[in-house]
């Protein structure tokens, strides 16, 4: 008994030992942990002498009081050094010199440990800063995570200048992309949304809200929703901006595909030329001098950038939602910037009639490669004699038009003759969006008008290929069968008719329609 009475007197020895060593080493690490807690990050910033310009700037706009707050903030300190070269303009001007703080501080806690490889975290001015865990944008972390009961400092070598975005850059620029910048601001608009106003009132006689004068009001820009949103700061782009010589050469290049029926050099220079140059100036992602040349580059909108040369860039600027280049020269491949349109089948607008939709078909197939495409059947007896279906073609360049199209005669049919498809005959028609209206029934005129063509059968060799149009005739103000195909003379929408035959025949006039292409020669 004594033998086993001293082993366990032994181990409870070393267990209490062991016990005292890991107490101690708690302590210990409560100790050093409760000298940075019992400090506020404005506390730990003025206890270091090296920190008393930016503690100054703190407390100069009223930052010394949050900072010893319970809020908590990561803040990227710039030693006395790191701010001699500060604008003393920007230190004078309380607004700007917030802006200018703010860039150096972040809600919550971001440790150097957190960066793996790095943060965009976004600062209280608004801006987003990239966060390694070496570095804060350009500046070296030479003094890192001393944190403290209200956050993190860490100590940077560099001010953290606010950058501009990239629409705020381009409304900066005064001596290039003047004729840019103009056609950018004024895709500004402005509107209330009644949402966000300030209700002063409700009309007694209507119900509706009366709203304070000037409150709610939101401002978009068109180009914006249309293209890339500049400003947004959360978003990373790479932005073209040409000299005016360059946009004019440009414009220039495309403008013969949008002439009006006013003949408005505004509306074509200023607004359509205009667009179609300017779609394609944003790239999306950070887009580096050595990459500019390479010819491969794709706009947000798909299409090829040429290559570009690094003379011809005149200025560049890291904004702080991507990159702007200013250039001198930007040639496009006008075969990029006037693009083919496919009309696909089995997206129609409207139907000549609409008692007829248990004969209309969307269909999903394969073609004999096992290539999975959709197209539209319309059949049965009881259709009118040339049935059609309807397709809006909005604003189609001023152009001559190679004219295709893909029709697969696959239509279901009773007792065949000799297992042989009957014939089906189609055409396609354009004519103007607007009817004529007699009697109160509204007409659709067919201007230029295709001769009937056999639609393809799978069984024929000629298996699923394309078919090109030709021998069109007729014409109208805007359109014409110049050359025996479609020629548009004037910027306009039109509607593009896909016509069975006139037959009663079951199953013969029907339409089958796979997809149109209209292909602007250049």
């Amino acid at each position: 008994m004594s033998h086993h009475k001293n082993k366990f007197l032994l181990a409870f020895l070393i267990i209490a030992v062991a016990f005292s060593a890991c107490k101690k080493q708690w302590n210990d690490r409560t100790e050093i942990a409760n000298q940075q807690l019992d400090k506020t990050l404005m506390q730990q910033i003025q206890e270091n002498s090296n920190l008393s310009t930016f503690a100054g700037y703190l407390t100069k706009i009223g930052y010394d009081k949050l900072l010893s707050g319970s809020k908590t903030y990561t803040v990227w300190a710039p030693d006395n050094q790191a701010l001699q070269g500060v604008d003393p303009a920007v230190v004078a001007d309380t607004a700007k010199l917030r802006l200018f703080v703010a860039n150096h501080i972040a809600n919550q806690t971001y440790l150097t440990a957190s960066a793996q490889p790095s943060l965009k975290i976004r600062t209280l001015n608004g801006k987003n800063v990239t966060f390694t865990a070496t570095a804060v944008e350009d500046a070296t972390i030479t003094g890192a995570n001393q944190y403290v009961n209200n956050g993190v400092v860490h100590v940077i070598n560099k001010a953290l200048a606010p950058k501009l975005n990239i629409y705020e850059y381009i409304k900066s620029l005064t001596t290039v992309g003047g004729l840019q910048k103009q056609y950018l601001l004024k895709q500004d608009t402005t509107f209330v949304d009644t949402s966000k106003a300030t209700v002063a009132s409700i009309d007694p006689k209507t119900g509706k809200p009366i709203l304070v004068a000037g409150t709610g009001v939101v401002t978009q820009n068109k180009y914006f929703n249309r293209v890339a949103n500049l400003a947004a700061e959360d978003s990373t782009y790479t932005y073209f901006v040409l000299t005016d010589n360059a946009y004019d050469a440009e414009r220039n290049k495309v403008s013969r595909f949008f002439a009006t029926v006013t003949n408005s050099t505004d509306t074509t220079m200023n607004i359509l030329a205009a667009f179609n140059v300017l779609k394609d100036a944003a790239v999306r992602g950070v887009v580096t001098p050595d990459q500019l040349s390479s010819g491969t580059l794709k706009s947000v909108l798909g299409i090829t950038l040429p290559a570009i040369s690094s003379n011809a860039v005149v200025q560049s600027y890291k904004a702080s939602n991507g990159m702007v280049y200013v250039v001198n020269s930007m040639n496009f491949a006008l075969s990029e910037k006037i693009r083919p349109i496919t009309i696909q089948g089995e997206l129609p607008s409207f139907f000549q009639r609409t008692d007829t939709r248990a004969n209309i078909q969307y269909r999903i197939k394969k073609d004999p490669n096992g290539i999975q495409y959709g197209d539209l059947l319309v059949s049965g007896s009881n259709l009118p004699g040339q049935y059609f279906v309807a397709y809006k073609l909005s604003n189609l360049y001023t152009c001559q038009y190679r004219v295709t199209w893909r029709a697969i005669n696959d239509i279901p049919y009773t007792a065949p003759t000799g297992g042989v498809l009957p014939t089906v005959a189609q055409r396609l028609s354009f004519g103007p969006i607007i009817p004529t209206i007699a009697a109160g029934v509204a007409t659709f005129p067919f201007v230029v008008n295709f001769p009937y063509v056999n639609t393809t059968s799978p069984a024929q060799p000629v298996n699923y290929s394309e078919v090109v149009l030709t021998g069109a005739t007729g014409s109208s103000t805007n359109i014409n069968s110049n050359g025996g195909t479609l020629n548009v003379s004037k910027y306009a929408s039109v509607n593009m008719y896909a016509q069975g035959a006139n037959s009663s025949t079951l199953n013969m006039n029907v339409v089958t329609l796979d997809y149109v292409t209209l292909t602007p020669i250049l």
